[in-house]
C-alpha cells in the first residue's frame, strides 16, 4: 500500500530526467539568445585553441578543424537572430562541436588529453536541445565514439592509440557526464518552469490588480457604478447619438438629503447599505433606457434620451413619490428624502461637464428652496453664481472696512422723542457700489461669517451708545443677532467684553431676534436667551408675526419688546386684514406687559394710525432713514430742538 506513491514518484522522476512525453518549448526568443552566446563564446575560445594549435608541433591539422568549426559558430551566430533559422543554428553548434570533440579523440592533442574535452557535448546538447533530443544527440555521440574506439586501431593506423584501460575509464566517465548533463538540465529545467509559473502568477496578480485599479478609475467603490470620469465620456457618447430636432438628452442630479446625519446614527455600514438601496431603486428607474452614476458620496446622476413631446420633467419625482425609500436597520425604519436637479441638452448647454454643473445648479437651488425638485432655469444662474461668489467679496469688505454702521432713529409715538436707535450694516463696494443686506446678510449666515461680522457690529454699535452717553442722550441701541449667533458659545463673553470696554449696561442694550432663531436648536437658543436675560439685555422679538408658533414664544421667553414686521405696516391703511393684525398684536403685547414696536412708517397717516391704536415706538422713512453716525447725532439735536420748542408752546 505504502510503496505505490513511490513507484509513482520513480517513474515521474525517471520520466522528466529522461524527457518523456516532454517537448522542447523554450520560446524562440530566448533560444535564439542561448544559441548566440554559446557561438560567441566557442567562437573566442576555438580561435585561441586553433592558434594555440597552429604553432604546435604536429598539430596543425587539428588547428585547420578547430577554424573550421569557429567558422561554423560565427555563421550559427548570424544565423540565430532570425527566429525562423534557430533551429537550424543550434544544429550549426552542435555540429561544429562533435567536430570539434572528433577531430580531438582521433588526433588525441597532447599526449591523448583531447578525451577531457569531450565531456563538455552532453552538457551543451542538454542546454541546446532540451531534455529528450539531449539524451538522443547525447546517447548518439556516446555510441560513435565507444565503436571508434574500439575499432579505431583496426582501419585508422595514423589515428592516435588510446590503452584499453584509458578507453574504458573514458567511455564510463563519458556516459557518468552525460548523466550528470542530464540531471543538471532537468533540474535547470524544473527550475525554469517554477520560476515562469511563479512569474506568471505574479503577472496574473498584477493584472488583477490593474484591472482592479482601471475599473475603480472610473467606476465608484461602493455600489460599482459609473463614476463623474467615465460619466463624462458616456455624455459625450449619447450626445453624439442625438437627433436634435425630436430628442432631449435629460440629466438628473440626485442629492441624498440628511446622509451625514445617517451615518452619525448608523455608521458607516448603515449608511453604505442606505446608498446601495438608492442606487437600486434608481437602477429600476433608468433601466436599459440611459446611465446611472455614483459621482459622490451623496449624489448620483441619471442621464438618458427623451423625446422632446412627450418627456415628463417630474418624472424621477413621482417615482420616489410612488416608492417609500427606506431600509431597516437594528429594528428601526430610515428614510431618505432626495432633492433633485434637472438639465436638458442642448436647451441649456452642449458640454457634457457643464451640464452636469447646471443640473447641479438646480439641485442647490431647490435644495435652498425646499423644494423637491427644480429645471435649471438660466435666469436665476447669474444670482445663483453671485449668491455662492459674494462669501469672498464679503470677507473682503470686512478686513478693508468697506462695510459701516447706519443708525435708523425709534421715536416715541405719544411724545415724538427718539428713545433709541436700530444699527443696521451697509455695505458699499468701490466697484458695484451699494449692496442690499437682503443679499449678503444671509451669505454671512450660511458661510459663518456672522459670527465675525457680528463680533465687529457688536464692538461698533457699543462704541456709538458710548459716545451718545457722554453727550448726555439717554438711549438704546437695538442690535440684530441670528440663528448662528445663538449657537455661538462665544457670544454671551463678546458681549460682556464690550460693555466692559465702553463701560455700559446691559439694559442699555436691546438684542433683536427672530422666531426662526429658535428652529434650528431650541433648546441651546432658550438657553443663551435665558442667559442674556439674566446679565440684564433687553430682548426683542423681531419681524413679529412671520413666523411659526408665535405665541408660544411670548409666554415662554423673557423678553421686553415685540416689533411688528413692515409687511404688516407699509400698507396698513389701505388693507383691513393688515389692520386686524396690527391691532391685535398691539393688545397682545401689552396684555403681557410688553413694548411695542412698528417699523416700516412711511407715511403721517399711519403713524397717526398705530399711536391711536396704542403702539409704543415708530421707526421708519416717515421719520428719518437709517444715518451715518454724525448724520444721527445731528439729527438727535434737531429732535431735542424740536421738542423743547414744542414744550415752550
Amino acid at each position: 500500500m505504502n510503496t505505490a506513491p513511490s513507484a509513482n514518484g520513480i517513474y515521474f522522476f525517471l520520466r522528466d530526467v529522461f524527457g518523456i512525453k516532454r517537448q522542447h518549448n523554450m520560446a524562440t526568443e530566448k533560444r535564439s539568445r542561448q544559441v548566440i552566446a554559446v557561438s560567441i563564446i566557442g567562437a573566442i575560445f576555438g580561435s585561441l585553441f586553433s592558434l594555440f594549435n597552429f604553432f604546435t608541433p604536429e598539430m596543425k591539422l587539428l588547428s585547420f578543424v578547430e577554424l573550421f568549426t569557429v567558422v561554423l559558430l560565427l555563421l550559427a551566430c548570424l544565423t540565430g537572430r532570425r527566429d525562423s533559422f534557430v533551429a537550424i543554428a543550434e544544429n550549426l553548434v552542435i555540429f561544429a562541436a562533435f567536430c570539434t570533440v572528433g577531430a580531438l579523440i582521433v588526433l588525441g592533442g597532447r599526449e591523448g588529453t583531447g578525451l577531457f574535452w569531450a565531456y563538455t557535448a552532453p552538457f551543451l546538447v542538454f542546454l541546446l536541445k532540451g531534455q529528450r533530443l539531449g539524451w538522443w544527440y547525447s546517447l548518439g555521440l556516446l555510441a560513435l565514439v565507444t565503436l571508434y574506439l574500439i575499432s579505431s586501431h583496426l582501419f585508422c593506423s595514423h589515428a592516435y592509440q588510446y590503452s584499453p584501460v584509458v578507453i574504458s575509464q573514458f567511455i564510463a566517465s563519458l556516459s557518468f557526464y552525460t548523466l550528470i548533463a542530464a540531471s543538471v538540465n532537468h533540474l535547470r529545467t524544473k527550475f525554469e518552469e517554477q520560476l515562469q509559473k511563479q512569474v506568471s502568477l505574479k503577472t496574473a496578480d498584477s493584472q488583477k490588480l490593474l484591472a482592479q485599479l482601471q475599473f475603480f478609475a472610473t467606476h465608484d467603490q461602493l455600489t460599482k457604478l459609473p463614476n463623474k470620469v467615465m460619466l463624462i465620456d458616456m455624455l459625450k457618447k449619447q450626445i453624439d447619438e442625438i437627433n436634435l430636432s425630436e430628442q432631449l438628452l435629460v440629466v438628473y442630479i440626485v442629492k441624498l438629503d440628511r446622509l451625514f446625519e445617517i451615518s452619525t446614527i448608523l455608521g458607516s455600514v448603515g449608511a453604505d447599505q442606505l446608498v446601495l438601496r438608492i442606487a437600486e431603486y434608481l437602477g429600476r428607474f433608468v433601466e436599459a433606457k440611459g446611465i446611472l452614476a455614483h459621482t459622490h458620496r451623496d449624489e448620483f446622476v441619471i442621464s438618458y434620451q427623451a423625446n422632446r413631446t412627450s418627456f415628463n420633467a417630474e418624472e424621477l419625482s413621482l417615482f420616489f413619490a410612488e416608492r417609500q425609500v427606506s431600509i431597516e436597520i437594528q429594528g428601526h425604519f430610515i428614510y431618505c428624502d432626495v432633492t433633485l436637479g434637472l438639465a436638458l441638452y442642448p436647451d441649456h448647454d452642449t458640454d457634457p461637464r457643464l451640464l452636469i454643473n447646471k443640473a447641479q445648479q438646480a439641485m442647490l437651488q431647490a435644495h435652498e428652496n425646499k423644494q423637491q425638485w427644480l429645471t435649471y432655469d438660466p435666469k436665476h444662474e447669474k444670482a445663483f453664481v453671485r449668491h455662492h461668489l459674494l462669501f469672498g467679496k464679503l470677507q473682503a469688505a470686512l478686513i478693508q472696512h468697506h462695510l459701516k454702521v447706519y443708525f435708523q432713529p425709534q421715536i416715541d409715538l405719544l411724545t415724538g422723542v427718539v428713545v433709541g436707535a436700530e444699527a443696521l450694516m451697509r455695505w458699499h463696494d468701490p466697484v458695484e457700489g451699494f449692496i442690499s443686506p437682503e443679499e449678503f446678510i444671509p451669505v454671512a449666515e450660511e458661510s459663518g461669517l456672522i459670527l465675525p461680522l457680528t463680533s465687529w457690529l457688536v464692538d461698533v454699535c457699543m462704541q456709538e451708545c458710548a459716545t451718545w452717553h457722554e453727550q448726555e442722550f439717554k438711549l438704546h441701541m437695538s442690535i440684530n443677532l441670528s440663528a448662528r449667533n445663538l449657537l455661538d458659545p462665544e457670544l454671551v463673553q463678546t458681549l460682556q467684553i464690550s460693555l466692559k470696554k465702553y463701560d455700559l449696561s446691559a439694559t442699555d442694550i436691546t438684542l433683536e431676534i427672530t422666531e426662526s432663531c429658535f428652529m434650528r436648536s431650541p433648546e441651546r437658543s432658550m438657553e443663551v436667551i435665558r442667559r442674556l436675560h439674566q446679565i440684564g439685555f433687553r430682548l426683542s422679538i423681531d419681524d413679529f408675526g412671520t413666523g411659526y408658533s408665535s405665541l408660544s414664544y411670548i409666554k415662554n421667553l423673557p423678553i421686553s419688546e415685540l416689533k411688528i414686521d413692515k409687511s404688516f405696516v407699509r400698507k396698513l391703511l389701505l388693507n383691513s386684514g393688515d389692520q386686524a393684525i396690527v391691532s391685535s398684536t398691539i393688545d397682545l403685547a401689552h396684555n403681557f406687559e410688553l413694548q411695542i414696536v412698528a417699523e416700516g412708517i412711511e407715511d403721517e397717516g399711519t403713524e397717526n394710525w398705530l399711536r391711536i391704536r396704542g403702539c409704543d415706538i415708530g421707526q421708519g422713512y416717515f421719520f428719518a432713514k437709517p444715518l451715518a453716525s454724525g448724520d444721527f447725532l445731528s439729527f438727535l439735536l434737531t429732535n431735542l430742538m424740536e421738542n423743547s420748542n414744542h414744550g415752550n408752546q
